[in-house]
Parts: structure tokens; sequence; C-alpha cells
């Protein structure tokens, strides 16, 4: 194998696959990428056998060939470069040679025979949606999604079918955030998509215009385009009667601007712990007042004018939570939602019935 490509287009490559390649496995083959040089073109392969990545751009081949790299140091060797070009040769006992202007490494490497193949989905649903639609989607929901592993169907992303829109929900049973959308694609059933995943989806995309193919079969997800292919494994489990927390009665509403909300929030927060981070929120006509309370080191207090013309309310809520929510609100104006003590607040853009970010208060 030998071939030469430019050091921009292999960082870039590189940057998107070595995350994957980096996770703990017990077969040190996963902390390798599968190079593959053809005719004109370069393919990257990395895995940890629950999300695969596939990418694919142009090089000039020499001699073709395939080789296993460990993955985290070429990154660094490719990242220290200062020619804009990279030649790269295999040579005896899987090593490779990698020349740069004045530079020259010999890196170890293993027989591409020993990593695992790349797996060809034949019987899968799909659909073109666009790229950028499709990561916003995710922006606005993965954030709710739980990070405690005991808990799997609650550490990814509810995928749910609702006519010709899809629905998005994750939840860690403390607080949640939806999205409803017009995507192109129907699926038969719900799928809950690994939080991992779509981080690394997300990657992928933050480069990708225009539209991904996205794509179903009974246990993966699939995302690609002519340059790349992204698989994912599905969680298998129940995810919660999410429906059951959302409020059905009349709430009383509250019309807020967001960076004075966000300000006062970060203020008070200076008095949580990383144990407590509920404060007091006081609702009054037209103002809410913001307390938290820190017992060795004090108290602190903050007043905001809101638009709020109904009944005075007392709630503690989870201030990091709060602010999760609000951050991935992008309107000035955003719009909260109360109804009575022990139910959930609902914050979601000014008028938008399609998003909406729910906290549970916190018992006092």
């Amino acid at each position: 194998m030998k071939f030469r490509t430019q050091r921009n287009s292999l960082l870039d490559a590189l940057s998107k696959t070595v995350p994957i390649a980096e996770r703990r496995s017990p077969l040190p083959i996963l902390s390798h990428i599968l190079i593959i040089a053809e005719q004109g073109q370069l393919t990257l392969t990395a895995t940890d056998l629950e999300v695969g990545l596939r990418l694919m751009f142009e090089c000039e081949v020499e001699q073709t060939g395939q080789i296993a790299v460990p993955s985290k140091k070429l990154l660094e060797i490719t990242r220290e470069l200062s020619s804009t070009e990279l030649d790269v040769e295999s040579t005896d006992q899987n090593r490779i040679k990698l020349t740069s202007g004045e530079s020259d490494f010999q890196l170890a490497a293993m027989d591409a025979s020993d990593y695992p193949a790349f797996p060809a989905f034949d019987n899968t649903t799909s659909a073109l949606i666009d790229a950028k639609k499709l990561a916003y989607m995710i922006e606005k929901t993965i954030f709710a999604s739980s990070n405690d592993e005991s808990r799997l169907n609650l550490n990814g992303v509810l995928f749910e079918p609702n006519d010709d829109k899809m629905k998005l929900i994750a939840t860690d049973g403390h607080r949640l955030a939806f999205i409803n959308d017009v995507v192109g694609l129907s699926l038969e059933s719900s799928i809950i998509v690994p939080k991992k995943s779509l981080i690394e989806l997300d990657r992928v995309l933050e480069s990708v215009t225009g539209n991904v193919t996205l794509g179903f079969e009974e246990k993966n997800m699939i995302i690609s385009t002519e340059q790349f292919t992204l698989t994912m494994r599905l969680i298998d489990g129940e995810f919660p009667e999410y429906q059951q927390v959302i409020p059905q009665d009349k709430p009383q509403v509250i019309m807020v601007d967001r960076q004075k909300l966000v300000q006062a929030l970060r203020r008070v927060a200076v008095f949580t712990s990383d144990r407590n981070k509920g404060i007091e929120i006081n609702g009054q006509a037209n103002r809410l007042e913001f307390k938290s309370t820190h017992p060795d080191l004090g108290t602190a207090r903050d007043v905001i004018d809101v638009e709020y013309q109904g009944k005075d309310f007392n709630l503690l809520i989870n201030v990091a939570y709060m602010l999760d929510a609000i951050n991935s609100i992008d309107t000035d104006i955003i719009q909260l939602e109360y109804i009575m003590p022990g139910k959930p607040v609902i914050f979601r853009p000014n008028d938008d019935t399609d998003y909406f970010n729910l906290v549970m208060p916190m018992s006092k």
C-alpha cells in the first residue's frame, strides 16, 4: 500500500473516526483505524461494535492495499505536521512509514484481516432528510437523556413516528425534551438511539450540507452520504410512558426575556453546590424572584420583571436543569408554563407547540 494525501483531508477524517476507536475495548484491534487505499480513494473505518463510521475521500494512490493503524497515534502525528502533504507506505511486518517534508515516522500496525467487517444493510427503510434539520432535532433533545448506564432505556433519544412528522424525545427521569418535525420518513415503530451514537452523528454532520440518507433496520440506524456511512446499534428496551408527565391542564403562562432569565439564574446558582442544585422561585404579578442558600457560604436573591398576571406560586427546582432547558431555546422571549405544586414546569419558544422542555420540581 502506498498513497499521498492532503494533511487537512486526513486530519478531518481522523477527527471524526478517532473518538469511536478511542473507546475502551478488550479487543486491541478496535483501538485502530482500518485504512483502505483503492484507486483514487482512501477509506477510513472505525468501530466499537456498537457505532461504526466509514469515511471516504479522494487520494493519490500509487499502490492499493489495507492496514489497521493505531488511531490516536496517527491523529497525533497528523496534527503536528507542518507540511500540507503526507506520504504513507506500508512495509514488512505490519508497519507503515509516514513522510511529510523533513518529518519521518515508522508506526507499528496490525493486519487488516483481523479488523471487524463493516456491516452491509440490505433491508433498510430509508429516506432523504436535511442534514441540518436532523442535527437540529438531535441538539434540541440529547442533553435531556440520562448518563446513568444502569438505566439503559434512558441512555438515548426516542424516535417516534407521528404521521408525516417524527418526534424525538429524551428524558433522564427528572426532565424531558420534546421536538416534533417533518422529516419525510415513516417508521413502523418507535426506536431508541443511544446518546453516545448521536454524539458521533452530530460530530459527522457538522460539515455536511444538503441531504443525508436516514435509514433503519431491525437493530440499527444508518446515516449515509457519498462521503460517509455511520451505523448505530439501537437500544433494546422500552422507553417510559413520557406522555403521562406532560401536563394536559391549562397552565399559567409567564413571558420572560431569555437573556435576563439566564443571567439571574447564573447569579443565584453561585450559592448552590454540587450535591444540591435547587433554587427557590417565587412567582408574582409581573415578577419572578429567585433564591438560593448554601449552608456554609451564604444566600443569594435576584428579581426580574416578566409578563405574568396569574396566581402567586412557589417552587423548588434544579437550576442546572433549568439552564439547560433555557439555553436550548433560540428565541429572545421564552414561555414558561406552570400549573400547580408538584407538576412540571414547561419551557418553550414563544408560541411554538412543536418544541418544549420540561423540568420536574424538587421536593422541599
